[in-house]
């Protein structure tokens, strides 16, 4: 066991300890000893860290203390009191070691007078030896009730000094957690900025490619798709350079929160209010939503344009399937298309081809008739009835983690995320037979045991807000 230093304020506890009991208990001289290291091989090093008398109230010794030994030195280099080993059985500069390992050694001579007068007493936690509490009285013995006192003492500076080096132990991790998470930060500052370069550059191929294209060749939806996901990938790493940026502020002004001993006395302080108000501006995609009434089809339809292209390359079919007059709901646009995207992206990977995937809106349910629905649903293989209350969980896949595609198991926990920003809610039905609502007429009739469809529930706006 190897202690650390102690604290000035630990050893401030001590003085105080020590020089009350000494009133208490009529004590010539008490010091409080710290083991500076220990193994099985050698006995510690004993550090005073505190001594009765202190060195200023010594300069009038005690008559009775009338022959002194070589000063001991405190943990902090300057010297002790002499009096505190002013007699041939006093106090010593450096207590017998074997205190630490028989706590009964320095109070079982009872045939030596003068080792009756001396009472060493460690400071033992939970099997550890931290130190010795030793006092030393030259009239008479000790009495069994002045022990114990002494020894409620010395438990009382064990807690202490256990809080203590706990309180240093932290502090020092603390301190190496933060040089480790400000590394990382900038590194992760370092992976930004060189990501911006090939995105700019694959941008630019993107324009001068459609512009030499001919109007009526189909590639250029190609392009245009691969332009607006350049875009949506410059967008999110600005959210991630918010993001990073937001947790260094947070970090720095949560390393400057003053000890707790050291708090401002005013205690309406909105400092920890401020801190936890920027951890939780980090769970916003990309800031703060801007929730407001936005007609579904605008948001949808160029959505599924996208996404065409992909679900023909996978040889799937992508079905719109709006309703008759269009459909006003409460949702920021980009939080949206970010559920849907999620949700399109895991139809299309874990289904096989002939899937059909499709999109349709203007649901709704007689319980609440202030929300409308928008559902996204698949013929694929479905989901397990036991992963379906895990979903939504970060980084939960269910069966999918024994598959071999790729997967982080977020998709679906950033859609719940978003969806309960904008007050809104998501279900999952799967296999298909359990859905409430009649498939679209375009559709083949699926298997019962198959499919999934994902609704999500938005507060009704009106068309003309």
């Amino acid at each position: 066991m190897i202690l650390m230093p102690a604290s000035a304020e630990f050893a401030a506890l001590c003085q105080s300890q020590i020089t009350m009991m000494a009133g208490v208990v009529g004590a010539d001289s008490t010091a409080v000893y710290l083991a500076e290291g220990w193994s099985d091989q050698a006995v510690p090093q004993l550090i005073s860290i505190a001594v009765y008398p202190t060195p200023q109230s010594s300069q009038s010794p005690a008559p009775r203390l009338d022959r002194r030994l070589p000063a001991a030195t405190s943990s902090g280099g300057g010297p002790v009191s002499a009096q505190f080993a002013a007699a041939t059985d006093a106090v010593p500069s450096q207590p017998d070691p074997r205190v630490l390992s028989d706590p009964t050694y320095a109070t079982a001579r009872d045939a030596d007078h003068t080792t009756r007068q001396r009472l060493a007493i460690p400071l033992m936690h939970e099997g550890g030896v931290f130190g010795v509490l030793v006092s030393w009285r030259a009239d008479r013995p000790w009495q069994q009730p002045e022990r114990d006192q002494m020894a409620e003492c010395a438990h009382s500076l064990t807690l202490a000094c256990v809080l203590d080096q706990r309180g240093q132990w932290l502090s020092r991790r603390t301190s190496s957690l933060d040089r480790i998470q400000a590394q990382q930060s900038d590194r992760f500052h370092e992976l930004l900025h060189q990501l911006r370069s090939p995105l700019t550059a694959l941008k630019t191929f993107g324009k001068l490619l459609i512009k030499r294209l001919p109007s009526e060749d189909q590639n250029q939806l190609l392009v245009a798709n691969m332009l607006r996901e350049s875009d949506r990938l410059q967008e999110l790493l600005g959210y991630f350079d918010e993001t990073l940026q937001a947790a260094d502020d947070t970090r720095e002004a949560a390393s400057t929160v003053a000890p707790l001993l050291l708090a401002p006395a005013d205690e309406t302080s909105d400092e920890p209010q401020a801190l936890l108000t920027a951890a939780d501006s980090l769970a916003h995609f990309g800031g703060a939503l801007a929730v407001q009434a936005n007609s579904v089809a605008a948001m949808i339809e160029p959505l599924v344009r996208l996404n065409q292209p992909l679900a023909e390359a996978a040889e799937m079919r992508l079905h719109l399937v709006p309703p008759a007059e269009d459909v006003w709901l409460q949702f920021d646009p980009k939080a949206l298309g970010e559920i849907l995207n999620n949700l399109l992206d895991n139809a299309l990977k874990y289904s096989s081809s002939e899937t059909d995937v499709w999109l349709q809106w203007g649901l709704s349910r007689p319980d609440q008739s202030t929300l409308g629905g928008i559902l996204l649903g698949d013929t694929g293989p479905g989901i397990p009835s036991l992963d379906q209350e895990h979903i939504f969980e970060r980084h939960y896949r269910g069966l999918q983690a024994a598959g071999e595609l790729d997967g982080s198991g977020l998709g679906l926990a950033i859609a719940a995320d978003l969806m309960g920003e904008m007050r809104g809610q998501i279900e999952v039905y799967s296999p298909l037979s359990k859905l409430p609502w009649a498939l679209p007429a375009a559709l083949p009739i699926p298997a019962a045991t198959v499919g999934t469809a994902f609704v999500l529930w938005l507060p009704i706006a009106a068309a003309e807000a």
